[in-house]
């Protein structure tokens, strides 16, 4: 075969048999693009009812458009034939009918120019065949009827479909002679601003959130990643963007079942409106907490914003199950302000014992915000650049920090002295001085790489003043981190369990093994035996290995 001379792009007639294949089928694909061929051809309203005929359900879809003038374009795939403003704005590919491949479907429709109407019977299977259909004289005076032999499938959920095809579709739809609800898209939007021949509405809470379809295209709502910005943690505001199409001809969806747009130079201009909307109605507040990088951002886009309110969270010292250990966030009072950074949770508790000690005592400790570095206010305050432990214990001096460990060998117990290194710098200057402080605390529980109590070193002073129960606690929340694979206790009791014996130990150390036993039983007491003495009475318990024995005081 000799080789040509030329070629060129062309639709083979094997691409009409399997145009079956080109949508899913389903009843809210083919609804959505019957409804939007009837917007098209200049429709004011679209009926949609339901019929029974020997047993068969038939969905009917009718409009009071202009009409399918030219019979012999309905079947042809690809083109749309369309006038040139619905071509410029819309880009219609002239594919949406073969939504309806697969079925058996009934068309009336009247033609302008040829002052009648017409209608077409196209079998289930002659989709794919290319077989000549045939056309008849229509009875209708207007528009388009288009019925459709219903699968079983499609009646699942059909009222639902319509009434959501409807909600936000340009023309009023009704459903077996009700008149379907219909909202605007931008419904509830706090901002509305018109940009790239769209709607842009902002919205204080993604409504999308769920599905992600922010961009209404006449009626079908799509898929699309649009701005969303969250202002830092202390704010709730949290802003998204709808975008409803009015007249956007570059923006195009992806054929054939135009569910997602297209990737382009439009829709990348879209979302800098988008993002510039948001900032506009950020800008609106009496005030906002954007990230630094958004501030930014919005002056790059024109939008000029003062700077973010100034003020940080009170600190609260990381726990080692920090989702149930923390309390809520509360805002700093005026003052001082010293930076904690995140740290880890047997560096943050021991660290909170040195609270309320010189130099400490003189700041408020607030919790980093990193988002909002790069504003002067926060740029001015300290933060503490670095933290680490010098245990003294018979002579000997041991460092710890969350890259330093302590020896193997080495056991729990009371030490001499615990000291605590605070480097101090400026946060928002690299070459900011910095400023050593020592400060004495009461204990340190030390993780040492681990997450259990037989991994971890426990120390505390002799003379620091610290309690058992307080020890306790900070043992607990240095360490105890639930786990929740489906063979474990509740987080309740592996913590009541964790509790227990971060007491034990606590006692043990501070106050001697007799003292921790006695404490021991204690618990399990109160835990096992207390609710089951009567009100008002009083038992007495001599227990030993061998035996218990358990009598009622008298009055």
């Amino acid at each position: 075969m000799p080789l040509p001379a030329t070629i060129q792009t062309a639709v083979s007639q094997d691409a009409i048999r399997r145009a079956s294949r080109l949508f899913s089928g389903d009843s809210r694909d083919c609804l959505l693009e019957m409804c939007q061929n009837a917007r098209r051809a200049g429709a004011t309203r679209i009926a949609i009812d339901l019929s029974q005929q020997d047993g068969r359900s038939f969905l009917h879809i009718r409009d009071d458009g202009c009409g399918i003038d030219d019979p012999a374009a309905l079947l042809l795939l690809g083109h749309s034939g369309w006038d040139h403003d619905i071509a410029r704005s819309e880009d219609p590919a002239g594919m949406g009918m073969f939504s309806l491949a697969g079925r058996t479907v009934d068309i009336q429709s009247f033609s302008p120019s040829a002052g009648t109407a017409w209608k077409v019977r196209i079998p289930a299977q002659a989709w794919d065949s290319g077989t000549p259909l045939a056309l008849e004289q229509g009875t209708i005076g207007w528009g388009t009827l288009i019925s459709i032999e219903m699968p079983d499938d499609w009646q699942l959920g059909l009222n639902s479909i319509v009434a959501d095809v409807a909600l936000h579709f340009p023309l009023p739809i009704t459903m077996n002679g009700v008149l379907q609800p219909r909202e605007d898209f931008l419904r509830e939007a706090l901002f509305v601003k018109e940009a790239c021949g769209c709607r842009i509405g902002v919205y204080n809470l993604d409504p999308d959130w769920q599905h992600g379809r922010r961009i209404n295209f006449h009626g079908l709502r799509v898929k699309c990643t649009l701005p969303t910005i969250g202002e830092v943690k202390d704010s709730f505001d949290h802003w998204a963007v709808r975008i409803d199409i009015v007249d956007a001809p570059d923006i195009h969806l992806l054929l054939p079942a135009r569910k997602e747009v297209i990737e382009s130079t439009a829709l990348r201009a879209l979302r800098d409106a988008a993002e510039r909307a948001i900032y506009k109605a950020t800008g609106s507040k009496a005030d906002h907490r954007l990230a630094f990088a958004n501030w930014q951002r919005a002056g790059d886009l024109g939008v000029a914003l003062p700077e973010a309110r100034s003020g940080l969270s009170t600190w609260r010292p990381e726990t080692a199950d920090d989702c149930h250990g923390r309390a809520s966030a509360t805002m700093a009072p005026e003052g001082a302000m010293l930076i904690v950074p995140t740290l880890e949770s047997d560096i943050a508790q021991a660290l909170a014992l040195a609270q309320d000690r010189t130099p400490l005592r003189d700041f408020q400790l607030v919790e980093a915000e990193s988002p909002l570095q790069g504003y002067a206010w926060y740029d001015a305050l300290p933060i503490i650049e670095q933290i680490s432990f010098r245990i003294h214990r018979d002579g000997a001096e041991y460092r710890y920090d969350d890259e330093t460990y302590l020896p193997a060998d080495m056991a729990s117990g009371i030490s001499d002295r615990i000291v605590v290194e605070l480097i101090v710098a400026q946060v928002g200057h690299e070459g900011a001085s910095r400023s050593v402080h020592a400060v004495e605390i009461p204990a340190l529980v030390c993780r040492n790489g681990g997450w259990d109590m037989e991994e971890a070193l426990i120390f505390a002073t002799q003379d620091g003043g610290i309690k058992p129960a307080r020890l306790g606690r900070m043992i607990y929340a240095s360490l105890f981190c639930s786990v929740d694979d489906s063979d474990c206790d509740s987080w309740e009791t592996q913590s009541r369990a964790f509790e227990r014996d971060a007491q034990h130990e606590a006692t043990r150390i501070l106050l001697g093994d007799d003292a921790a036993i006695l404490e021991a039983i204690n618990m399990s007491a109160w835990d096992h035996l207390v609710w089951l003495i009567p009100q008002d009475r009083k038992v007495v318990i001599h227990a030993e290995r061998g035996g218990i024995t358990v009598d009622f005081m008298s009055n």
